[in-house]
């Protein structure tokens, strides 16, 4: 049997033990724990709630756009010029706002101007594209509303299962134009999931609030008949919408994310959506974390490997850490903290089902 090994106190002062002790000291980033962000900064920096603030005001910056041309009361060709200016307009300030939204919140101009720009021009071309479908779609619908109307009264909104009619029309073309308003953010990042999400997005959000818009007409029509209010109110609706279901389905087919913990973002989710995500302190990063003079412009690299996450450090001074513990390349797992310079980020994954 072998003598146990004794360690004295002498042999604990060594000056080698306290090198080895404060190396691994430095080396180590234990984050400890942190606590959770007030509710009000998690909704704030939720998707679905500035994606729905933004594309609102897109809504009411449409209105003010329009509203000056409009006359309830116009001739018909005025009316109808205006009316073919609707689509295209509405769907292109959503575009512009809902695309801007991401990188005002996460204080990247770059981003904003760029994603904002092309959810501009993709939204106006868009617009014009749909007017067709939606157009005849509505009058269809339109046609069929009015034909179930007993005692149709004109200048009047029809009521009971031909309002519905109406609604269910108006909702079905909102629903068309809603696509062009939701996929700029997409095309301008290149990435096929984030369209996909617009699409579904725009498509549920124009559904519903073009459903409410003959409703709130009815409820804020003014007295002299003219819908100034309601059609303000009812385009905000449509971007409010749009913006909502983008956030939404944004976080319905998430597969996986990092959770700023502690950083100037504490509290914002970032959705991993490309095969390869940068993290760095360079605007063109994917993940742009500022205000770090420890992260250099482009510090690692998140690669998904078939559903399996992996992260790498690109060879910077001050290092990246997953759990204290410095990294060179390592896979990551559901909860795994992230430390790049003073800033925290957790790693979250969804199960597969399979």
């Amino acid at each position: 049997m072998a003598d146990p090994i004794r360690i004295t106190t002498a042999d604990l002062q060594r000056p080698e033990i306290n090198d080895y002790v404060e190396m691994q000291s430095y080396l180590q980033r234990d984050v400890g724990e942190i606590g959770k962000q007030p509710w009000l900064i998690r909704v704030i920096y939720a998707n679905w709630f500035y994606l729905s603030i933004a594309a609102a005001l897109g809504g009411l910056a449409a209105w003010a756009c329009l509203e000056p041309w409009y006359d309830d009361y116009a001739p018909e060709e005025e009316s109808n010029l205006i009316g073919l200016l609707m689509f295209p307009v509405v769907a292109a300030c959503i575009g512009l706002f809902l695309g801007a939204a991401e990188g005002i919140i996460c204080r990247n101009p770059l981003r904003a101007v760029r994603c904002g720009a092309v959810g501009l021009g993709i939204g106006f071309v868009g617009g014009i594209v749909t007017i067709i479908p939606a157009g005849i779609l509505f009058t269809v619908m339109a046609g069929i509303a009015f034909s179930l109307w007993d005692n149709p009264v004109e200048g009047e909104m029809p009521t009971g299962l031909a309002l519905l009619v109406l609604m269910m029309g108006r909702g079905a073309a909102w629903a068309i134009t809603g696509i062009p308003a939701g996929i700029g953010q997409g095309i301008a990042l290149r990435e096929k999931k984030v369209v996909i999400n617009g699409l579904v997005g725009g498509v549920l959000g124009g559904l519903i609030g073009g459903l409410l818009f003959d409703p709130i007409s009815l409820v804020l029509i003014a007295d002299d008949g003219q819908a100034t209010y309601s059609r303000a109110v009812g385009f905000a609706t449509i971007g409010l919408f749009v913006g909502l279901f983008v956030g939404l389905v944004e976080g319905w087919t998430k597969t996986a994310w990092l959770l700023m913990r502690k950083g100037p973002l504490a509290g914002k989710q970032f959705i991993m959506f490309k095969d390869t995500t940068v993290l760095g302190s360079s605007p063109k990063a994917d993940i742009y974390l500022f205000k770090d003079d420890a992260i250099e412009p482009r510090h690692a690299l998140i690669t998904n490997r078939g559903g399996r996450f992996e992260i790498e450090d690109c060879g910077t001074p001050d290092g990246t850490y997953v759990n204290g513990i410095p990294v060179t390349r390592t896979i990551l797992r559901d909860g795994d903290k992230i430390v790049l310079g003073k800033t925290v980020l957790e790693f979250s994954v969804k199960e597969s089902s399979a």
